[in-house]
């Protein structure tokens, strides 16, 4: 049977329904406070659509692969009881961005296996000619990006993946002794860059300590920063702080935009320098 005290810690990091004492869930937005940061973070030049395929949920540019562009792949895990209603600042801020999203609507994902099934259904839509998407997505780009449950579904996913998935961010990664049996997850096993957020409010589920705990198990390059005045639900709604950076790592990883790079890898990356963060690292990153 599920530890009650687990349930209870995992029911406060998706609603916001803590008892005052245990969790700060401020919504007090740090400000951008950097250049690369502050591009990402506005509305991106595609004009989005939204739908549903095969019981997920769909967050894509309208004019899918106008120009000849291929849009790659972001699946999406929900935090516990929640769903991607919760999520619509995130969702359609990275298909302004070029991104084809797709999100489980169940309300637990940490297995992964929500997410990862997500992803191989919209990637299988790429090659069906009745659809939408045919031959306009980038199948060989995936990622995974959930949050709080579903930010160890987004691990999850990626180890299960036999490849497909590319990189992962996980955003309010919970502690691992909140982790329910079946959602036990492994950063050491991860074989793709990976990038930790978290709100630096966010003490109890995903605190700094947490962070850098899974940040030194990541083998492959990774990065991890906490967003100042953030509390662990902070993601949900328009997407607060965390839009800029989320977008410029998938923009870095997946489509080798050399701009998004410039925040995580070179000589003098700018997520250290950003005042809006605390806690940042980067390592193997290029």
């Amino acid at each position: 049977m599920e530890n009650i005290t687990r349930r209870q810690a995992l029911r406060a990091g998706a609603l916001g329904l803590a008892s005052a004492g245990f969790l700060s869930l401020t919504t007090t937005e740090a400000h951008a406070a950097s250049t690369i940061e502050t591009i990402y973070k506005a509305p991106g030049p595609w004009a989005v659509a939204t739908g549903t395929s095969g019981g997920h949920r769909l967050y894509h540019p309208a004019a899918l692969g106008s120009g000849g562009v291929t849009h790659p792949i972001v699946t999406w895990g929900n935090g516990s009881w929640a769903t991607p209603d919760n999520y619509p600042g995130l969702l359609n801020h990275l298909a302004s961005w070029g991104f084809a999203v797709v999100a489980s609507t169940d309300t637990t994902t940490g297995t992964g296996a929500e997410i990862l099934a997500a992803a191989q259904h919209l990637a299988g839509l790429n090659g069906e000619p009745a659809s939408a998407f045919h031959g306009k997505l980038n199948t060989a780009q995936v990622a995974a990006v959930g949050h709080s449950q579903g930010a160890g579904g987004s691990i999850n996913a990626a180890n299960d993946s036999a490849g497909l998935i590319k990189t992962v961010v996980p955003i309010a990664t919970p502690a691992a002794w909140m982790a329910s049996q079946g959602d036990e997850f492994s950063v050491a096993d991860l074989t793709v860059p990976v990038l930790f957020l978290s709100g630096a409010n966010d003490w109890l589920i995903s605190s700094a300590a947490t962070l850098q705990g899974y940040y030194d198990q990541a083998g492959a390059g990774a990065g991890k920063a906490l967003l100042k005045g953030a509390g662990h639900n902070d993601v949900q709604n328009g997407g607060g702080g965390f839009l800029g950076y989320v977008t410029a790592w998938l923009r870095y990883r997946l489509m080798a935009d050399t701009q998004a790079r410039g925040a995580f890898a070179g000589t003098a990356p700018e997520l250290p320098t950003n005042t809006a963060w605390q806690n940042q690292a980067l390592k193997n990153l290029s």
